[in-house]
């Protein structure tokens, strides 16, 4: 839970947090033998690539074909819609592989074997593929929206074009994206309000909250569809619900720190006395002391 927290505060871009939710979504089921790192430092270095998913036993049979050149160590890039994709990403991705390699601590640490890049956008830079194409760069996957790039190392690239993916099991790859196509924010809605896990429901929670806000003219797509409304609020609403116990509860401590305070003036007590004339519980007395601390100060 608390990297649902820092997810929701994440000061990065609200687009790398939905792209995270996804990656996290369908990282789930892998439990403890895949790990993704945010914002990786690379070795002692500033560079940071976007996520590093580690994987923990290679007998892994992945479910997504965007996944299945995934090695031990898996350098990954997200651009989102309003970013560039270009020539100077590609080598900075390569970079970031690289470096992670050569600065590990032991050798034999981070074998260039088991590291692939990968590197994920909604739509293409046509001139990009085709200059790519044109140098014998570029293989097709027979998965249509994957590409496999050569030429700028010995290690796996991948491009993945995630508004080509085809295939339900892509709906919420597609639906991140300011132009998201009804239907597929319609499934990732239904997902959501199917899953039971309360870790994943939320995670599919930060996505749907982010394609609505980036997307207005599905609002009144959404309130034309009364079942659709229903799902999408009832998925909204435990977040919903925490903000407002959040709000009441906030609103609750200030009234009783104002108690605490109108009491200690008018008796000329401390704090324990005053609490004590409150009959406020023993544990809940560290709360108040520490909200008066913060109004002194």
């Amino acid at each position: 839970m608390a990297r649902l927290k820092e997810l929701s505060a994440t000061p990065r871009s609200d687009w790398h947090a939905g792209f995270e939710a996804l990656l996290r979504i369908d990282m789930h089921k892998y439990a403890d033998l895949v790990r993704i790192d945010t914002e990786c430092e690379i070795g002692i270095f500033p560079p940071r690539t976007d996520f590093m998913i580690v994987v923990g036993d290679e007998k892994i049979v992945w479910d997504k074909a965007i996944f299945k050149s995934f090695r031990q160590f898996n350098v990954v890039e997200y651009k989102n819609p309003n970013d560039s994709l270009n020539e100077r990403v590609i080598r900075k991705a390569v970079g970031y592989a690289e470096l992670y390699i050569g600065t590990a601590e032991h050798d034999g640490e981070r074998p260039a074997d088991q590291v692939t890049i990968s590197i994920f956008r909604y739509s293409k830079n046509e001139e990009l593929f085709k200059q790519l194409e044109e140098a014998g760069r570029l293989v097709s996957d027979e998965v249509r929206g994957i590409y496999h790039v050569t030429g700028y190392a010995d290690l796996p690239l991948q491009i993945i074009i995630t508004g080509e993916l085809q295939g339900d099991e892509y709906a919420a790859c597609r639906a991140l994206t300011d132009k998201a196509n009804e239907a597929d924010v319609e499934r990732v809605v239904e997902w959501g309000d199917e899953e039971d896990d309360d870790v994943l429901r939320d995670y599919y929670r930060t996505v749907i909250r982010l394609v609505i806000t980036k997307n207005p003219h599905l609002e009144e797509m959404i309130r034309k569809d009364k079942e659709m409304e229903d799902k999408l609020m009832d998925i909204l609403k435990d977040r919903i619900d925490e903000r407002v116990s959040e709000a009441v509860n906030e609103a609750v401590s200030d009234a009783s720190v104002n108690h605490i305070t109108a009491v200690m003036s008018e008796l000329g007590c401390t704090p324990e006395r005053a609490m004590d004339l409150l009959h406020i519980p023993e544990s809940e007395r560290p709360t108040y002391v520490g909200l008066m601390e913060e109004r002194k100060q």
